[in-house]
């Protein structure tokens, strides 16, 4: 089952397959390093409302038009930062993510996947046309 993160893997090392142990644990230290690149250090934006504003023409419609949707977000800012904003969140937990924030070394953290890229790319079969994946399978 995939988490949520895990598509960040795959925007990194697309749908290549791994097959062993040693690119298993590569694979899931890759992955934490990139939740923690993408919960930590990139903002994004959050949606804060969809309006629904009345019936405008569409060509699609053929002249009996459609609703248009308004979106608005908030500010970007990253998801650590957001939780840290969030009243639910504790004081302990609050403390334990500003910990987190001040040990991360964004350089080192980019570097260590990069070295992880190259390391699982390097790893994986260079013959990945379906026939070569086909025949990989059926022998198994």
């Amino acid at each position: 089952m995939e988490s949520k993160n895990w598509t960040l893997v795959r925007r990194c090392l697309g749908y290549r397959r791994f097959d062993t142990k040693s690119q298993l644990a590569d694979l899931q230290q890759l992955e934490t390093l990139l939740a923690q690149r993408a919960n930590i250090l990139q903002p994004s934006m959050a949606l804060l409302e969809k309006i629904r504003t009345g019936k405008h023409p569409s060509p699609w419609t053929k002249g009996l038009g459609g609703s248009k949707i308004q979106k608005r977000y908030h500010a970007p800012m990253t998801p650590l930062h957001r939780l840290l904003q969030a009243p639910e969140v504790s004081d302990q937990a609050k403390a334990r993510l500003l910990r987190q924030l001040a040990e991360i070394d964004p350089l080192s953290l980019q570097r260590d996947i990069g070295i992880l890229e190259a390391r699982l790319l390097r790893k994986t079969s260079q013959d990945l046309s379906l026939k070569a994946v086909t025949e990989q399978t059926i022998s198994l």
